[in-house]
């Protein structure tokens, strides 16, 4: 492995323990046999959380892609009652119910943007971030 790609290996592994650690701690809280309403998790959704505002109407062409869904139900409620993330701020008060209906809701969402690597001129700016970051 070249340097750069060992130092980019360092920052990738060290950007997921940022992300994964507070996750990890607060996984066992989760609450588990929840089942999410889909039509009241869209209600939520575009009404009364307002997440479409991020996420776009249909949770695929905001700023961060819920569609298709990549976590499982007690990972999303986890993720955003704790979010490590900066541009996503935690919601700690949102109830878990609330939260896997929303989850619900986004399960019933058809895919329809792309995938990155579907689209030529956005995989060549990502490949280009990857370069840069590799220093090449």
């Amino acid at each position: 492995m070249t340097d750069s790609r060992a130092r980019l290996a360092g920052r990738i592994a060290a950007a997921a323990a940022l992300v994964l650690a507070p996750l990890a701690a607060v996984h066992a809280q989760a609450p588990q046999g929840l089942t999410g309403d889909p039509a009241r998790g869209e209600k939520l959704f575009t009404t009364e959380y307002k997440c479409y505002a991020c996420h776009g109407y249909d949770a695929q062409t905001g700023e961060r892609r819920l569609v298709p869904m990549r976590f499982p139900l007690e990972g999303f409620i986890t993720f955003v009652q704790n979010s490590p993330l900066p541009q996503m701020p935690a919601y700690p008060d949102m109830p878990a119910q609330a939260l896997a209906d929303v989850w619900a809701y986004i399960q019933t969402i058809p895919v329809d943007a792309p995938e990155v690597d579907d689209i030529p001129a956005l995989r060549e700016i990502r490949d280009r971030k990857v370069r840069a970051l590799e220093g090449n």
